[in-house]
């Protein structure tokens, strides 16, 4: 059968295999929000810092808390949970950290994301049998997917689509990531 006839997912899925020909395994963070736990892959992760009081954005969303200052640049300030969830922050804890994320659009204006924690992250590898989709019935604004990983339940985000919500939450508008 000819390969080319196959697209996106109708094509058979192949195991990934590293040239040694063990399986590949990628380094992770368990991510601890007040609402949810997140599993991020480490490159996408750029710096944890001790929450510090956003800058309000003018006529934000709750779950938009403002723009902080990291190396020089404001950062937007989100919370996870309230966007998927359409509820308010609610009270953030002494303990919370902000996690800054590369974002992974083009955009010059958001290159960096800050997301609220509450508690530190935790490195976890993972392989390809480690992980059991479990749903998302909700289809949830930001959510790649919801998953089962070591008895706990998480969510993998939808970074692309979370750096287009905070972008356009941020400025009023969408942003431009690429010309023609």
């Amino acid at each position: 059968m000819d390969r080319r006839a196959y697209s996106g997912r109708n094509r058979p899925k192949k195991k990934v295999m590293r040239r040694s020909g063990k399986p590949a395994v990628l380094h992770c963070m368990i991510v601890p929000t007040e609402q949810e736990t997140l599993l991020l892959p480490t490159s996408v992760m750029a710096e944890v810092i001790d929450f510090q009081k956003p800058r309000p954005t003018e006529s934000a969303p709750p779950w938009l808390l403002g723009q902080v200052e990291w190396e020089g640049r404001q950062v937007p300030v989100f919370c996870f949970g309230a966007l998927i969830n359409g509820n308010d922050v609610g009270d953030i804890s002494k303990r919370s950290k902000i996690m800054i994320l590369k974002s992974l659009t083009d955009s010059a204006r958001v290159p960096y994301l800050g997301l609220l924690m509450s508690g530190l992250p935790r490195p976890v590898q993972v392989k390809e049998n480690d992980l059991q989709e479990t749903g998302d019935e909700k289809k949830s604004l930001g959510v790649f997917s919801r998953i089962r990983f070591e008895e706990e339940d998480a969510i993998i985000p939808d970074m692309d689509r979370l750096a287009h919500l905070v972008t356009h939450a941020t400025f009023g508008a969408l942003p431009i990531t690429q010309l023609d």
